[in-house]
């Protein structure tokens, strides 16, 4: 192919994202949500939770992803720094990137304007419903201990590593003899709240009554301490 064909060739291509990516992205915007929820694995090559532009680009430049998958990459590195910023996961620190909740919140705040072009805007209502603390303990103080404590231990108490907290993984850590009383105290306040932490953040990927994530968590004292 000689240079000015394939300049062409390039150009045409080029062309098509385009039109996949902005002016006609109001009619895709839910196949590149797919895409990216059922490609996320194989996206994350490093398997840290979060995608980020150097494997976003990876997999556009790989020779068998197709060019109509191309054009949903492409989206997702324009903006990949809106959709990574769409939710603050407290406890990623310095990781960046865009994990599995910065897509749902993303694509649920996304608005398309007339002219084809898109953003997020983020939804007031989200942070209206306070959840109720019960578990018959005067909580005032140790909100922070308890979240701090839960996020800190997450992963020993994870103990099938499928990213939520069970009842019964909760159990068996208040029940270990090497657990101290306070920590057992914050268990059991987890246990007995087990159902409103759940439910503070739905994950729309995971499956009904899964226990709960390190995003419920963070929903549910970020509420508490409103």
């Amino acid at each position: 192919m000689t240079g000015a064909s394939q300049q062409r060739a390039e150009q045409s291509q080029t062309a098509w994202l385009r039109s996949q990516d902005g002016i006609c992205v109001k009619s895709s915007l839910n196949d590149i949500k797919v895409f990216a929820y059922g490609a996320y694995d194989s996206l994350d090559q490093d398997g840290d939770g979060f995608v980020t532009q150097a494997e976003l680009s990876s997999a556009f430049t790989d020779s068998t992803t197709g060019w109509r998958e191309k054009s949903f990459l492409l989206f997702l590195i324009r903006r990949i720094e809106d959709i990574a910023d769409a939710y603050e996961e407290e406890w990623a620190e310095n990781m960046r990137g865009i994990s599995r909740v910065d897509l749902q919140e993303y694509f649920d705040q996304i608005e398309v304007h007339e002219d084809g072009t898109c953003e997020a805007a983020p939804r007031a209502e989200a942070w209206k419903k306070m959840p109720v603390p019960s578990g018959g303990i005067n909580l005032s103080q140790t909100f922070q201990d308890i979240h701090e404590f839960a996020l800190k231990t997450f992963d020993t108490i994870d103990q099938d590593g499928d990213g939520f907290l069970s009842r019964q993984e909760l159990q068996n850590a208040a029940t270990n003899e090497l657990t101290g009383w306070r920590e057992k105290s914050f268990l059991i306040f987890l246990q007995r709240n087990i159902e409103e932490i759940s439910k503070a953040y739905e994950e729309s990927w995971a499956p009904e009554n899964s226990g709960i994530s390190r995003m419920d968590l963070q929903e549910y004292f970020r509420l508490l301490r409103i």
